[in-house]
């Protein structure tokens, strides 16, 4: 059956509000930022929750989170999800910039990205 994302949207609010407090405490300038990975096997969903999950952190009432939601699916379906183009968007120095999303859900706190992993691997070699 399904699940509700909600334990799962507690369980990364308190991650970072666990970060803010280590970083607040930290005289290092460490980026204490979560990053979730949403991994598996093609068709199981990954687009899917990931999309879902970043939609509810972003449009949660409770808890005040900017989100970035990057997929490195050749597919491009993140856009698809989020019923936005993802494939022409910005380039700063030629590389591509988040797509901020201002929908009235997300209220802007959601930034969308897709990336060409053959690409990315091309650009990190060239380097």
């Amino acid at each position: 059956g399904l699940h509700s994302l909600s334990p799962l949207i507690e369980e990364i609010a308190d991650m970072v509000r666990e970060n803010e407090q280590v970083k607040s405490a930290s005289s290092d300038d460490v980026d204490t930022t979560p990053v979730i990975f949403v991994g598996g096997k093609g068709g199981v969903g990954k687009t899917s929750i990931s999309s879902s999950l970043a939609v509810a952190l972003a449009s949660s009432l409770e808890h005040d989170l900017k989100v970035l939601v990057v997929s490195t699916d050749p597919a491009h379906s993140l856009g698809d999800a989020l019923d936005v183009d993802l494939r022409n968007v910005e380039s700063v120095n030629g590389k591509k910039k988040p797509t901020l999303l201002m929908d009235p859900l997300t209220n802007g706190k959601l930034h969308a990205l897709e990336v060409d992993p053959s690409a990315a691997l091309a650009e990190f070699q060239s380097n």
